[in-house]
């Protein structure tokens, strides 16, 4: 239901359940799976999340809800929550590679993720309120928090599509379909080639708020980080004048 490969320090997993890559427990399970298994290596950096050729997801299998039990439902949602949050709790920053449908559960994916590349014609939404239900894998409390509760509101409320340059701050970059691939690898790539004690304070920084407690965390991250190999290289590199060879 998935597909995993490594390149240049980057875990690539792309989705492939079925021609629309609907999002199930055993679906989730794999993703968790991939990124705590292969995604912790010290030999992976970066995490990009990718649809297949067809599209990105159109989200969970709303066709087999009525069959699910309320166990089966609750396991579902629990599952989800335990994916996004090893996406916001992991050291590697996970990016979404977007095209195609990007709907319900999959929009909610590409939110909990930390950076998020798409194409300029894909069709965004979460459409469950025509359904009678609602997001419920966080997307409606993302979405308010990243573009505002108006907003989030409005595109939850309606179940309307949404053109990506409507809410072009949700993603680092609205690219053609024929420049995703290389966009997110250009990206993807670039981070890898970082510090990986850089890129795992960063990241981790990102998600504290402002407040003193922040940012006591923060200084001794500080004081700490210039005693590793890796800064010791990026330092002399910088002083040496020459490209450094982060680990």
């Amino acid at each position: 239901m998935i597909k995993t490969n490594i390149e240049q320090n980057v875990l690539f997993i792309e989705l492939n359940n079925g021609p629309v890559n609907v999002l199930n427990e055993a679906v989730l399970n794999q993703i968790i799976g991939a990124i705590e298994e292969i995604g912790f290596g010290n030999d992976v950096k970066v995490i990009v999340i990718k649809g297949n050729e067809k599209c990105f997801s159109v989200g969970a299998d709303i066709k087999s809800f009525l069959e699910l039990s309320k166990h089966e439902r609750l396991n579902l949602a629990s599952t989800s929550a335990k994916l996004f949050r090893l996406i916001k709790t992991c050291h590697k920053p996970v990016i979404s590679s977007i095209h195609g449908v990007c709907l319900g559960g999959g929009l909610e994916l590409a939110l909990a993720c930390d950076m998020r590349i798409i194409t300029n014609d894909t069709k965004v939404g979460l459409p469950e309120v025509n359904l009678g239900i609602f997001p419920g894998f966080g997307g409606v409390r993302r979405l308010s928090a990243m573009i505002g509760q108006h907003k989030a509101l409005q595109i939850a409320l309606t179940g309307d599509m949404i053109k990506p340059e409507d809410v072009s701050h949700l993603f680092n970059d609205i690219v053609e379909q024929n420049e995703l691939d290389n966009v997110t690898k250009e990206l993807a790539f670039n981070i890898a080639s970082k510090s990986s004690d850089s890129i795992k304070v960063i990241k981790q920084m990102s998600n504290l708020d402002i407040s003193l407690e922040s940012d006591q965390i923060e200084e001794r991250h500080f004081v700490d980080i210039i005693e590793t190999e890796n800064a010791q290289e990026g330092i002399d590199a910088f002083i040496s004048k020459r490209t450094p060879n982060f680990k």
